[in-house]
């Protein structure tokens, strides 16, 4: 038979423990497993503690506001033995290898430094036949590319300067002689000389009798090859 007695009027719940009481018990399970785990974990620490405090097993587990000032610092110890020793004869293994990579270094740039070598030599070369020829824009050139390859050969300069000239510019020829006069030789003659027929170009006869004057001065023993160049100039220019 079915009870009479209607749901809402039934106690009987009151008896049995409710989802909330379960949820207390279990919080309340877990803070004491905490609990326990951390005085685990303190003893741990306190066991691990040495009695030599050193400056391999110092542990900081507490900051002091204070400061103890009556305790004297004793300076910390380096242990040297940890330092790399070198002997004599490792510095000499070191230099070795070195050494040889310099002087590798240096043999190739003494062939490079051939090589360019010859090739602005064909270059010259092609230049002076040209040159003859009466083809002074293409021997300009052909100087110009030995150039871009032995940039300290004054021969090359001089020869590009007086196809300048040739060509009637004047200005890139001072250029050209110039840079020997100021980088190379100082008192080269024929850089003086064609100076000076650049200037005479130009009409500038201050700046052409200083060439001249420069050119007598640091070539005392070429005076007869200077007047002949000198008479030529005037008889041509």
């Amino acid at each position: 038979m079915y009870s009479l007695q209607h749901p809402q009027i039934d106690e009987s719940f009151l008896s049995s423990e409710s989802a909330v009481e379960e949820v207390v018990k279990i919080l309340e399970s877990l803070q004491k497993k905490k609990e326990g785990e951390e005085e685990e974990e303190e003893l741990v620490e306190k066991k691990f503690i040495p009695k030599v405090i050193t400056e391999d097993n110092f542990i900081i587990t507490e900051r002091s506001n204070g400061t103890n000032h009556s305790a004297p610092k004793e300076p910390l110890q380096k242990d040297k033995s940890k330092r790399p020793t070198f002997t004599p004869a490792d510095r000499q293994k070191d230099r070795y290898p070195f050494m040889r990579q310099v002087e590798m270094n240096l043999e190739e740039r003494s062939k490079a430094r051939l090589e360019r070598e010859r090739v602005a030599q064909n270059f010259r070369r092609l230049g002076n036949a040209e040159y003859r020829r009466g083809n002074y824009e293409t021997a300009k050139q052909m100087y110009s590319e030995a150039i871009e390859n032995i940039r300290d050969s004054h021969i090359l300069y001089i020869n590009r300067a007086l196809c300048y000239i040739k060509l009637g510019k004047f200005k890139r020829g001072i250029v050209d002689c110039d840079f020997v006069l100021n980088k190379l030789d100082e008192k080269n003659l024929r850089a003086w000389l064609y100076r000076a027929m650049a200037y005479k170009g130009l009409n500038d006869e201050a700046n052409f009798e200083t060439c001249v004057k420069y050119a007598r001065k640091f070539n005392s023993k070429q005076m007869e090859f200077i007047d002949e160049f000198l008479e030529k100039l005037n008889s041509e220019m």
